[in-house]
């Protein structure tokens, strides 16, 4: 290791997947930057004991957190970040795999131009041609807007210089660790879904920068997960209200709720009444969290957050970019 490197914590969540997980993991051991501290936080599941024999037979640097239970993505990589000791932190998943020299990108970026927020590159899909995203944008407007920048596109290069973006995606996100601890890490309540957009929109309102690297690039593939379509529907929905409860602007609210909260659920419930249950369990969840989660809005506007944020700025108006990666509009 050379100790003239900032050291790079990296965390790999992992969830039943053993044989993603070698291929995750030996893309992290061929990183050409070579001060790294790797961290495999395995969520509890039925592969938990191969997973721990694997990490202990194979990658003896490697240091493996074993949850009792699955904590979901958020509490799982808080785990992790709790874990870390490194001047920055590099979450990812066992199903993608990093580019030899991701890591040694981001931290050239990072380097060269200090910031407070986070950083990520281009997500490509398996195939390697096409791009899964580069960052996105989200509008909390009364139509929820979330945009996936160069999504489905041919990879030719059109993303050559580093940009900005309201969001990132959770299978990818670096920061300054003492940064990413001072904003309390993911929301551990949200469990999946919406995890990296809540933590986008917190950034922002701190007054941080979340700025894509081209030249960092992941492949990702899209391995089953275990989750019912009903449990995924559920974590969507409270989490959505919850965001919008924390970050929205007051006068979205009212529409947004009748939208979100009524007509889109009767509209599913009516094509299928397996989403009767969710919806019913998603409401409940809201309204015993929402006298927490109006208390921490008053708590953050009190603390008179930096820059205008997710609640009047950035995240409040989608951007889209062509194919050089300019916004518009």
């Amino acid at each position: 290791m050379n100790k003239e490197q900032p050291l790079v914590s990296v965390v790999l969540l992992s969830y039943n997947r053993p044989r993603s997980l070698t291929a995750a993991l030996d893309s992290i051991i061929a990183q050409t930057y070579g001060a790294l501290e790797v961290i495999v936080v395995d969520n509890r599941s039925a592969a938990s004991g191969e997973i721990a024999e694997l990490v202990h037979r194979r990658y003896r640097g490697v240091r493996l957190v074993r949850n009792g239970g699955n904590q979901g993505y958020t509490g799982g990589m808080n785990g992790g970040l709790a874990e870390a000791t490194g001047d920055y932190i590099h979450f990812t998943v066992d199903d993608v795999l990093l580019e030899s020299d991701c890591i040694e990108q981001l931290v050239n970026h990072a380097e060269a131009h200090p910031f407070e927020g986070m950083l990520a590159g281009i997500i490509m899909n398996e195939d390697r041609r096409t791009i899964c995203c580069a960052g996105g944008d989200f509008s909390l407007s009364p139509i929820y807007r979330r945009a996936h920048v160069g999504a489905g596109e041919e990879d030719t290069g059109q993303f050559s210089q580093p940009f900005e973006v309201s969001c990132l995606d959770g299978a990818m996100i670096f920061s300054r660790r003492q940064f990413m601890r001072s904003l309390g890490g993911f929301r551990e309540e949200f469990f999946m879904y919406s995890d990296s957009i809540e933590l986008s929109a917190r950034v922002l309102k701190a007054g941080g920068r979340i700025t894509i690297v081209p030249g960092a690039r992941v492949y990702v593939s899209d391995l089953p997960h275990g989750y019912t379509r009903e449990g995924i529907s559920f974590h969507k929905m409270k989490n959505l209200y919850a965001m919008y409860l924390l970050h929205a602007r007051w006068r979205v609210l009212p529409e947004f709720f009748l939208r979100y909260g009524v007509l889109v659920p009767l509209r599913s419930m009516l094509g299928n009444r397996k989403m009767v249950w969710p919806l019913v369990k998603a409401w409940g969840w809201f309204l015993s969290k929402t006298p927490s989660l109006l208390r921490e809005r008053s708590r953050a506007a009190l603390d008179g957050a930096r820059g205008s944020g997710a609640d009047g700025g950035r995240a409040g108006a989608t951007k889209c970019r062509t194919p050089t990666g300019q916004v518009q509009g």
